[in-house]
């Protein structure tokens, strides 16, 4: 009997012997593949997982440190205990979770760098069975499957952060001219202003013509100068008008010459010069009074013994009309000059049958008393036509009284042999 449990014994200690030896063996195994999943387990999971952050913060170290420690406990166990830890991490290496991950390795093997795959890894089954484990404890967002589309990304990230820099080289500023994309947009060099005014239409015409009554037609054409003042000078004539807003202008101007020369003056300093002759010079007679600025100088003329304000007086507010002086009836005061501080003039046209007639008319200088001229003096100069040469000229100086006389008149009268000052 003692026999029998003897022999009993040494079989059981014989089993219980191979049963540790068996499990120190499964043991060692497990945690040599344990040890190698541990080394390629990061190249997976960086290929499962891609991660949104930068290259920079990538969690590709800490993940080794977790799998690495995971199989620690394994390394160092009872004999007793080491087939309930091997049957413990058997459950891991399921079929349902183990027959995915050998089609996502290959699926994410290419987006690898060639050294970070594993040389000599024989069977791609035993490292799926150390990764099943580990990942199941670390929270991973939801995320579609990982394929080969979804794992592109990693293999763009250094081209990633290549382009990431270049917008620090901003475009120059010269390349705004881009945005001129319509060839009407740009002026052509022909619209440039030639130098030579007359090549734009800016050329300046002055024409004159004689007409009845010893008159001179003067017209002007001058586009390019409008609104300009004008000056005029005729044989000691002078006064300024102001060209219309398209540069035009036709006056009458009462000769005084019967070889009639006169000078257009423009504020560019353009000069035009007329000459032409006078058929009618001689039937008339003719008396201009001068002046500059606001003097309030007049030129009157009774005529066939009227009176102020009576028919025949003749004068800036009744001037008449040419045709009264070509049908010898009378004659017409032309009034010249219309730009501020320009010279003006009064010129007294009549017939010179009226003279041998013995119906001469009344001729006076009058200057009404301004605030602006009371207490000084005024100047100018009166001009009378002579038919035999150029018209005499007389200079003309009055003296203005207080400005308590500022509306009464000064009279001038028996132009030109006696001049006497009358105050009306």
């Amino acid at each position: 009997m003692f026999a029998d449990l003897k022999e009993k014994a040494a079989g059981v200690d014989r089993k219980r012997i191979y049963t540790a030896v068996g499990a120190l063996v499964i043991a060692g195994a497990a945690g040599h593949f344990m040890q190698r999943t541990a080394n390629t387990g990061p190249a997976i999971l960086s290929a499962s997982v891609p991660a949104p952050a930068p290259i920079t913060t990538a969690p590709v170290d800490p993940a080794p440190q977790q799998i690495a420690e995971a199989p620690a406990p394994v390394a160092e166990p009872p004999a007793a205990e080491a087939p309930q830890a091997l049957a413990e991490n058997a459950p891991a290496a399921t079929p349902d979770m183990a027959e995915p991950m050998p089609e996502a390795m290959a699926e994410a093997a290419p987006a690898l760098a060639p050294d970070m795959a594993p040389a000599s890894t024989a069977t791609p089954e035993a490292p799926v069975v150390a990764m099943a484990e580990t990942p199941a404890t670390m929270p991973a967002p939801a995320a579609p499957e990982v394929t080969r589309a979804a794992t592109d990304p990693l293999m763009g990230l250094a081209a990633t952060a290549t382009t990431a820099a270049a917008p620090e080289m901003a475009e120059p500023e010269d390349l705004v001219v881009a945005a001129v994309t319509e060839p009407d947009d740009l002026a052509p060099l022909t619209d440039a202003a030639p130098a030579d005014p007359q090549m734009a239409g800016c050329d300046i015409v002055v024409n004159a013509e004689a007409k009845p009554g010893a008159l001179l037609g003067i017209t002007i054409d001058a586009p390019c100068n409008s609104g300009e003042n004008v000056a005029f000078d005729h044989s000691g004539l002078r006064f300024g008008e102001q060209l219309g807003p398209d540069g035009t202008l036709t006056i009458d101007v009462p000769a005084m010459a019967g070889d009639a020369m006169i000078a257009v003056s423009f504020e560019n300093g353009t000069e035009k010069r007329l000459r032409l002759p006078v058929p009618d010079y001689e039937e008339f007679d003719r008396i201009a009074l001068v002046w500059q600025g606001a003097t309030g100088l007049q030129l009157h003329a009774l005529e066939g013994g009227a009176s102020y304000g009576e028919p025949g007086h003749v004068w800036a507010d009744t001037p008449g009309t040419p045709l009264t002086a070509t049908s010898g009836e009378g004659g017409f005061i032309s009034v010249l000059g219309s730009t501020v501080d320009g010279f003006a003039a009064d010129v007294y046209t009549y017939p010179a049958s009226l003279m041998t007639l013995g119906q001469e008319p009344q001729v006076s200088v009058e200057a009404q008393v301004m605030e602006n001229t009371c207490g000084g003096e005024i100047d100018g100069w009166i001009l009378r036509s002579n038919p035999l040469k150029a018209p005499n000229i007389e200079t003309l100086k009055m003296v203005v009284p207080g400005c308590d006389a500022v509306g009464d008149y000064l009279v001038l009268k028996d132009l030109p042999i006696e001049l006497k000052l009358a105050r009306r």
